[in-house]
């Protein structure tokens, strides 16, 4: 078997796990969320703020490993693990932007707007999470350009922890600004048990996607690094 043969093996299987992981994952949590029962009033539009609350715990989890890894890869000075800081940079903010595009879909179908002649836009744009979310989808927008400013891998690793952990703690603060629209997860606040735990699967099967597109992106940025 020539090198070429044996690089281009080595290559597809860096490809066909992950790639496997994210569909099996994404599957995954489809399958569950059409197993989530209808509640009264919102039918089964109720599958939307539950998929996009599972998630943004997929999100929340990518986050807290990119702040772990952009800071251990600064502190350890390895390099290696600074590539896997700039893949989990690149799917945390791509992930962000997705879930906040399906966040405003899901309250544009589920939140009850009839209490005021205002457009619906203007409640969304005041509601202190969907706020937060623009924020951190912001600064998601400034990490990405950063590489165009700092040369140093070492600076950049600082900011992708800064960054992970950032959000995380953006995100607790931010339940405590109070609300206008946007509830509280009903189903954490749930009783039934089959309800919680057909949201915590979903989840899970999003983290193992989500788990699938990180090694995935890793694999493009080396390919290109390679090619350059």
């Amino acid at each position: 078997m020539t090198e070429h043969k044996k690089h281009k093996g080595q290559t597809d299987r860096q490809w066909l796990w992950p790639a496997v992981l994210t569909l099996l994952g994404l599957v995954a949590a489809l399958v569950l969320l059409s197993m989530f029962p209808p509640v009264v009033g919102l039918g089964t539009l109720v599958r939307l703020p539950v998929f996009h609350g599972a998630f943004t715990w997929a999100n929340m989890v990518v986050f807290f490993v990119l702040g772990t890894v952009g800071f251990a890869a600064l502190l350890t000075h390895n390099v290696r693990l600074y590539d896997w800081s700039k893949a989990l940079r690149f799917t945390a903010i791509g992930l962000w932007f997705a879930n906040f595009v399906l966040g405003l879909v899901a309250a544009s179908f589920t939140w009850d707007f009839t209490a005021t002649t205002q457009p619906a836009i203007t409640w969304l744009m005041i509601e202190p999470r969907i706020r937060l979310q623009m924020s951190v989808s912001l600064l998601g927008i400034a990490i990405l350009l950063l590489p165009l400013i700092f040369d140093k891998w070492r600076k950049l690793a600082f900011f992708d922890g800064l960054y992970g952990y950032g959000t995380l703690i953006m995100l607790v603060i931010v339940r405590t600004f109070g609300e206008t629209l946007h509830p509280d997860n009903p189903v954490l606040n749930s009783g039934e048990l089959h309800i919680r735990l057909i949201f915590f699967a979903i989840a899970f099967a999003l983290i193992l996607a989500c788990s699938g597109m990180v090694m995935m992106v890793r694999t493009l940025l080396q390919t290109k690094q390679d090619r350059t």
